[in-house]
């Protein structure tokens, strides 16, 4: 079983270190990044922005503070790996719980099938992809599985249940809705499966403090200990689309999308089944490397004779079908809790299907179908990659104000994936820089802005804000995918220092 943990950590750390270049890549592990390194500083809030319109980015707050969007649980862990410059390899450490959690879960359904499971914890490349970035799905997928398995067993001592309770509270605190939709069934049958009134105890007090800090932080940043942060920041962010207030919220209606979904806005019931149906096709192909994992999973169900297994996957899918985003960024994230039961199931299935051959499909899937999806981590995932870093670095540029100036746009597609098309703009783009932001000061180190329209304009900003700073310019053309880097003169004015040749 060690064997197990160790791949899943090392698969994990080889892939983010490699074709995702150690960097954070969406727009949501980015803000999360940086959330982190605010943690790292002792700091929940960073400095406003010196120019706010110089700094939009997508989740991140910019005055009259700024702080990333999102609830603090996961950020919080990350911050243990930035502190050390380490934030890409956390979510690879914390994969390595994932096959033992499943193998001890396995044991109480299928004793047989228990190994298997939690070698496809280690393989399946629904797993790894996410273990690879920096969102926060594994960590609350890891301490989700351990909620369930202190349940299932319900035999273990009170330690056990303390740990259990400590899970659910970091579900809570990272991940509030999934900890509503999963972890909350688990810890309401723990109650009831508890030895004693000592072991019950944490399963309410340790999350019901997680749910505390939830709301003590969304009323320091929003004024409103029910409101998160998320909704007035997607208010203001999509005010200029004419979008209603509450565009982010849950439920169908045309008031309900803050972005078009399915050629329009607004989420229906129809969307919904049209959304839930590729996300289950992504997750079917990833289980496995080729579609057939839920095939698998239902067969697994149905020869152990716990059709109830199933809840774990019908919850997460139910209760995002009431979400207007598709989540289509690093496969079928929404619905990653479902491998809390997947792993278990699929086992019992191969075995139930191949017999002795199980082990082949396994293992032999989830190698075979790996050079696609690293091929596709490798291009520009989500629009961005290292190599806006690795020159800069080449050049010993480390440190003053970097102005972004990017035009047009690219459409880029990941069909390993399930990601057919997206359209890379500046703003996505801008994420090769943000991404190494140090955003706990306005100055010092390499402090990403967008470029302003003129050298007089750009001098002026300097003076007033970085006075004494070096500052460069990064030219992207998008659409040729081609940069140049400038020095800025004295006067504002620009001095070509290095072209992207061309191809």
């Amino acid at each position: 079983m060690l064997a197990l943990c160790a791949l899943a950590t090392a698969i994990a750390a080889l892939v983010a270190g490699g074709p995702l270049d150690g960097m954070p890549h969406v727009s949501d592990e980015i803000v999360y990044t940086l959330q982190a390194r605010l943690f790292a500083a002792g700091a929940r809030l960073g400095p406003a922005a010196d120019n706010a319109s110089m700094m939009l980015y997508p989740f991140w707050e910019t005055a009259p503070a700024s702080f990333g969007i999102f609830p603090p649980g996961w950020p919080a862990l990350l911050a243990a790996g930035e502190r050390i410059g380490l934030g890409w390899l956390v979510n690879p450490l914390v994969a390595g719980a994932l096959p033992w959690l499943t193998w001890l879960l396995a044991r109480e359904a299928s004793p047989r099938s228990a190994v298997l499971a939690a070698a496809l914890a280690a393989l399946s490349p629904g797993v790894w992809i996410l273990a690879a970035s920096r969102m926060s799905h594994t960590s609350v997928l890891a301490a989700t599985l351990a909620v369930a398995v202190v349940v299932a067993r319900g035999r273990d001592g009170r330690l056990a249940w303390l740990g259990a309770g400590l899970a659910a509270a970091y579900v809570v605190t990272a991940r509030p809705y999934d900890a509503l939709i999963v972890a909350g069934p688990l810890l309401a049958l723990g109650l009831l499966r508890a030895p004693d009134a000592a072991s019950r105890l944490p399963l309410v007090v340790l999350p019901g403090l997680g749910a505390a800090l939830v709301l003590w932080d969304n009323a320091a940043l929003t004024g409103s200990a029910l409101t998160f942060p998320v909704e007035p920041w997607f208010d203001r962010w999509v005010a200029d689309l004419g979008r209603p207030p509450g565009c982010n919220g849950l439920g169908f209606g045309a008031d309900r999308g803050c972005a078009p979904t399915e050629g329009g806005f607004g989420h229906t019931p129809a969307k919904a089944l049209s959304i839930g149906v590729s996300s289950l096709a992504r997750l079917d192909r990833l289980l496995l490397g080729l579609h057939g994992g839920l095939v698998a999973a239902l067969v697994g169900a149905w020869a152990l004779r716990r059709p109830a297994l199933l809840l774990g996957l019908a919850l997460p899918v139910g209760a995002y079908a009431l979400y207007w985003s598709p989540g289509l960024a690093y496969g079928a994230r929404f619905y990653h809790l479902a491998y809390v039961v997947l792993p278990v199931l699929a086992a019992a299935g191969l075995h139930r299907l191949l017999g002795r051959w199980a082990w082949a499909v396994a293992l032999g899937l989830p190698l075979a179908t790996c050079p696609p999806i690293l091929g596709d981590l490798s291009r520009d995932f989500w629009c961005v990659d290292g190599s806006l870093k690795a020159q800069l670095s080449e050049l010993g540029i480390e440190a003053g104000v970097l102005f972004l100036d990017a035009g047009g746009e690219r459409t880029l597609g990941w069909p390993a994936l399930g990601v057919e098309a997206l359209t890379c703009d500046p703003m996505l783009e801008a994420g090769d820089a943000f991404a190494w932001m140090d955003p706990s000061a306005t100055t010092g180190g390499l402090q990403p802005r967008y470029a302003l329209s003129d050298p007089a304009r750009t001098r002026a900003y300097l003076d007033a804000h970085h006075p004494g700073a070096e500052a460069w310019v990064v030219e992207h053309d998008i659409a040729g995918d081609r940069r140049r880097i400038s020095a800025v003169n004295p006067d504002g004015t620009r001095r070509v220092i290095w072209t992207e040749p061309a191809d």
